[in-house]
């Protein structure tokens, strides 16, 4: 891949004020590799999606036209003001606007090759609305009747999804488990998104340690993951893309991943397997490396390094194997060499770890599911939108059933 239009084209989808407030952060990256403007933030309450258009415009500067954003990044629907914490209630807003969602989506992002769809898991908008969109993509269009393009039957749906502070209510915790059976299965029980890549408020803020304001180091370090994700498939000499990171997880049906990621260690002293384990002891979920089924190991140094030969792909691939090794895991997986611009000696680390056990991060939250279940089931949450004993029933057995052929 060395011309400009064979890079795989990206384009982020964020729902909900949490989804919003990671979107807005691409705007202040110098480059994004294959997302350039390619960006829908979308809500269901119009003052939420103005405070995620003001966070563009700051992290724009003087780049940013309120108008023109909220015309061209920006997208109010359903017929609720808000989705009041309650999940259902987004997706139905999804359900009755789908027909403006494609519409932007096809307007704004044309000819995309993949899709990061962004939410935040605790809350009711982009939690509710985010898997629905996503099944409707990939299965649903047809038979909604739309008029769409060909290029959206071939499109790769990921998706991120953040969980809430463990401290955090009881309802938000429902919320999370449901948004996460949502995300990995349909209401019939087979694949959604191609790939849903995880991460927890709780675990990274503990990692990070720097006291910055709440969300703000959370997401910049989401951010920089979706950055290393996305870059390796852009200018490296052997190329790991989306479909590399798809095609064989979903096979095994073990299709959720986790990033760990380490920046800034200096590789003229550090050999690379302990950058690596650097990486894999800052995990965005709490899980255990040794359940891990499928990994991909993306290295990002200078140019100058790879260039006078300091570090190269061979190296990386010994690094990955030794690492993979000494933790005993026989994973499917690839390694890969991305150059950065610079001269310097700091290299960073994206181990993707997928198909692990996912019962760490579900022990935090399942105790509030089961709190709240029967209390909402049937319920209609305020927004008239029931939830039913049987959809529900549904959501449970469908998360069981993946996670405990993933439990090892």
């Amino acid at each position: 891949m060395s011309a400009n239009n064979t890079y795989t084209r990206w384009s982020v989808v964020a729902s909900g004020e949490g989804g919003g407030r990671i979107a807005s952060q691409f705007f202040s990256r110098a480059e994004n590799p294959g997302i350039d403007d390619r960006i829908l933030v979308m809500n269901t309450n119009r003052s939420d999606l103005r405070n995620t258009i003001n966070r563009l415009q700051e992290h724009m500067g003087s780049a940013g036209n309120e108008e023109e954003l909220m015309q061209e990044n920006a997208l109010e629907f359903g017929s609720q003001e808000g989705a009041g914490n309650f999940f259902p209630n987004g997706e139905q807003c999804a359900r009755e606007d789908l027909d403006r969602v494609v519409g932007r989506i096809e307007d704004e992002m044309p000819n995309s090759d993949a899709f990061m769809h962004i939410a935040t898991l605790g809350g009711g908008t982009g939690n509710g609305s985010i898997p629905y969109v996503i099944e409707q993509f990939k299965n649903g269009l047809t038979d909604a009747e739309m008029d769409v393009p060909g290029w959206i039957d071939s499109v790769i749906h990921t998706a991120f999804g953040v969980w809430p502070y463990y401290y955090e209510q009881p309802q938000r915790h429902f919320n999370a488990v449901c948004g996460l059976s949502r995300l990995l299965r349909t209401e019939d029980n087979v694949q959604n998104a191609d790939m849903v890549l995880l991460a927890a408020n709780s675990q990274i803020e503990q990692a990070s340690g720097d006291g910055a304001e709440q969300y703000d180091s959370i997401n910049s370090a989401i951010i920089e993951a979706i950055d290393l994700m996305i870059g390796a498939g852009r200018e490296t000499r052997s190329v790991i893309d989306i479909k590399d990171y798809v095609t064989i997880p979903s096979q095994m049906d073990a299709y959720h991943f986790t990033p760990a990621v380490a920046t800034d260690v200096d590789g003229s002293i550090f050999e690379l397997e302990y950058v690596l384990e650097q990486a894999a002891e800052n995990t965005f979920v709490p899980m255990s490396i040794d359940t891990t089924q499928a990994a991909y190991a993306i290295v990002r140094a200078p140019e100058s390094m790879i260039d006078s030969g300091e570090i190269s792909e061979p190296d990386v691939y010994d690094a990955f194997r030794s690492w993979t090794d000494s933790h005993d895991i026989n994973v499917a997986g690839q390694a890969s060499l991305t150059p950065k611009r610079g001269k310097g000696t700091d290299v960073d680390v994206l181990l993707l770890l997928g198909g692990f056990d996912l019962n760490p991060l579900l022990d935090h939250s399942w105790d509030n599911f089961e709190m709240l279940r029967e209390s909402l089931a049937g319920s209609a949450g305020g927004g008239g939108t029931n939830l039913t004993h049987a959809e529900l029933d549904r959501v449970v057995s469908n998360l069981k059933e993946y996670v405990d052929q993933n439990a090892g």
